[in-house]
């Protein structure tokens, strides 16, 4: 196995003896492990749905406050409409296997926006 050498910050380095020394030879792969994941940011952890759905939502619809003011924003109602049309359209194209939970807390939140014909689909 090759030697490697990684810089850890001094404020890092209690933190990471302390796992060494709690763990002991068993730590490093998992030392390893967690510097390889915080470098690439990815996490080996499975991700929640309910987590992923909220995120996606507030990323999508989490501008909307309240539904006249939506529309006052971008000036007018039938606007509103179409942008919410257009974020549900590209929301069931980037993440189809989650969209349909997201548009139900998109209708919760916002019932007379979830009248539209394309939110229902």
């Amino acid at each position: 196995m090759p030697e490697f050498r990684v810089y850890v910050p001094e404020s890092k380095i209690r933190v990471m003896y302390q796992f060494k020394e709690q763990f002991g030879k068993e730590g490093s792969p998992m030392i390893v492990t967690f510097m390889e994941e915080s470098l690439t940011g990815k996490s080996a952890a499975p991700e929640n749905g309910e987590e992923k759905a909220a995120r996606i939502y507030d990323l999508y619809f989490g501008d909307i406050i309240n539904e006249h003011e939506f529309a006052r924003l971008l000036g007018g109602r039938k606007s509103a409409e179409a942008a919410v049309i257009n974020r549900c359209a590209e929301l069931r194209k980037k993440y189809s296997d989650i969209s349909s939970d997201v548009i139900e807390m998109f209708k919760e939140n916002h019932p007379n926006f979830a009248k539209i014909t394309g939110v229902s689909k």
